[in-house]
């Protein structure tokens, strides 16, 4: 059973080419955060994560999310960092991201529920045998509401 939902931050919540929420962002972390715990796991490859931290609290949905983690390389140890404060298993959480070659990776590899929100720049993106196909394909963030986790 899935505990919690760790998302990734850039074009995953966060329109980054239009430095702004997908619209509808905060009413679906306001659903999905009476259900599950929320978390943020994601790169800052540009190193500046102060302010992507920033754009979360001007947001206004620092709120919905138990911990907000961002590293400038090496996502993996962040989902470890992730667990380990949450003391859960990869089996109690669902991974969404926008990237196959990451979370959903990660997520498969360890045994977590993995959500592809296939859209924009990398919708083309496709599953292979080092990252193994998604739990679940979404197009569209609200429509992880209505998945049975």
């Amino acid at each position: 059973m899935v505990k919690a939902i760790i998302f990734d931050w850039g074009r995953t919540l966060y329109d980054s080419e239009n430095q702004m929420l997908f619209p509808g962002t905060e009413v679906i972390l306001q659903i999905l955060s009476k259900l599950y715990l929320l978390v943020i796991v994601s790169l800052a490859s540009d190193g500046n994560i102060e302010k992507r931290l920033q754009i979360i609290r001007e947001c206004g949905i620092e709120k919905y999310f138990t911990a907000v983690y961002f590293a400038q390389n090496d996502k993996d140890s962040l989902y470890t960092m992730a667990l380990l404060r949450l003391a859960l298993t990869p089996r109690e959480v669902a991974i969404v991201d926008d990237r196959v070659v990451r979370g959903i990776r990660w997520g498969n590899a360890n045994g977590a529920t993995t959500i592809w929100l296939k859209q924009g720049k990398f919708m083309s993106e496709e599953s292979d045998r080092k990252t193994g196909p998604p739990t679940y394909i979404v197009s569209r963030l609200e429509e992880i509401c209505s998945l049975q986790l």
